[in-house]
């Protein structure tokens, strides 16, 4: 038996309201105020969009691209499902970033995480996922880049060269997946075939 199958494993609390957060301990002063300073002004969010998680861009970030970064704006159905449509081009052996800006509205998010699986012809060929953290409701949103310290670098080769397929999955630890963005690039020898 591995030291793994004997280590416990992490199970999230169960799903609590701010409004709950909030009513407990009310009578104690200085926990009130430090509650209040965690979730600052949470706010509710439009009553007509019941989503928690609201992804507003992904910004495909370059180190030398000519014509530099590309932004892809995501607030509506209709963005979301044209990112498939308007691949990208990473020049092989390229430094690259992905930012994702997004925003937390009605209730808290805990455990959010970001899964990126990338596909050749039906073929899965990787898969990176990265915790982005814990949320409560806010008017400004938040951004994370991926990686958050150095560089991605685009593979190279004959191999590497080609058309490839990508979802990034947002999902919580209440297993609630908030969206799915599918999205196409392609590797290629120069910047100039794209």
């Amino acid at each position: 038996m591995s030291d793994d199958e004997n280590a416990p494993q992490y199970k999230p609390s169960g799903k609590v309201s701010i409004d709950h957060l909030m009513k407990q301990d009310a009578e104690d002063e200085s926990l009130r105020k430090y509650k209040a300073s965690l979730l600052g002004g949470a706010v509710s969010g439009p009553s007509d969009d019941p989503r928690r998680v609201v992804v507003k861009e992904m910004v495909v970030i370059f180190e030398d691209r000519p014509g530099g970064d590309i932004v892809y704006p995501l607030e509506t159905k209709e963005q979301v499902a044209a990112m498939k449509n308007t691949p990208f081009v990473l020049k092989e052996n390229c430094k690259y970033k992905i930012r994702i800006t997004f925003k937390v509205q009605h209730d808290i998010v805990a455990g959010l995480k970001q899964v990126n699986t990338a596909y050749r012809k039906g073929i899965k060929v990787g898969t990176e996922k990265t915790m982005l953290g814990s949320f409560a409701p806010e008017a400004q949103p938040h951004s994370v880049t991926v990686p958050r310290v150095g560089w991605e670098e685009a593979p190279s080769g004959l191999l590497a060269r080609g058309s490839y397929t990508a979802k990034i999955e947002f999902n919580d630890d209440d297993n609630q997946n908030h969206l799915t963005i599918e999205y196409a690039f392609s590797i290629k020898s120069d910047w100039s075939k794209d």
